[in-house]
């Protein structure tokens, strides 16, 4: 009878919290909204001055990774050039600013539209070189902005899918 009574509890217990859990999904557009408020992102490195901005974060549910695609102006000597880019990095929770960030973002892609320097090399060299793989970690969400009332501030799971980036309590 104990051992009944032990299973059952145990059921019970894992019935009650699948029951309690929260689900909740993040689409792109709001993923979009709070990502573009961080740009535009300014680096430099010696005399070349890239700025990020215009920023799109592409949800890949198949791959299970999240890229941001952005503009880039390049500054070299009183001249520019304007490329299109994408960001490539990994996604963490952190729990002391209850955000979601996107840690270690590299430049990835770097492709220019349009060229205004008379010798665009030096400045293109820097920026994949340099300024690309050096960028700072990215707030993707800030949870404290979003309508989600949880008892734990870490989710439990958090994948992707083509309505968006769902998280679970």
């Amino acid at each position: 009878m104990k051992r009944i009574m032990s299973g059952l509890l145990v059921y019970l217990g894992c019935y009650s919290s699948a029951l309690y859990a929260e689900q909740f999904t993040i689409s792109a557009a709001q993923i979009n909204q709070q990502v573009q408020q961080r740009f535009p992102l300014v680096r430099q490195y010696e005399e070349v001055e890239a700025t990020f901005y215009n920023p799109k974060v592409i949800l890949k549910y198949l791959d299970n990774e999240i890229d941001i695609k952005l503009k880039v102006k390049v500054s070299y000597q009183g001249q520019t050039l304007e490329a299109d880019g994408l960001i490539k990095g990994t996604t963490s929770f952190q729990q002391a600013t209850n955000s979601l960030r996107f840690d270690r973002p590299i430049l990835d892609e770097f492709y220019v539209v349009q060229d205004n320097m008379s010798d665009s090399t030096e400045a293109i060299k820097v920026v994949k070189q340099s300024i690309g793989p050096s960028l700072p970690p990215i707030i993707l969400l800030n949870f404290e902005h979003l309508d989600v009332n949880t008892l734990s501030n870490e989710p439990t799971s958090v994948t992707l899918s083509p309505q968006g980036l769902e998280l679970e309590y």
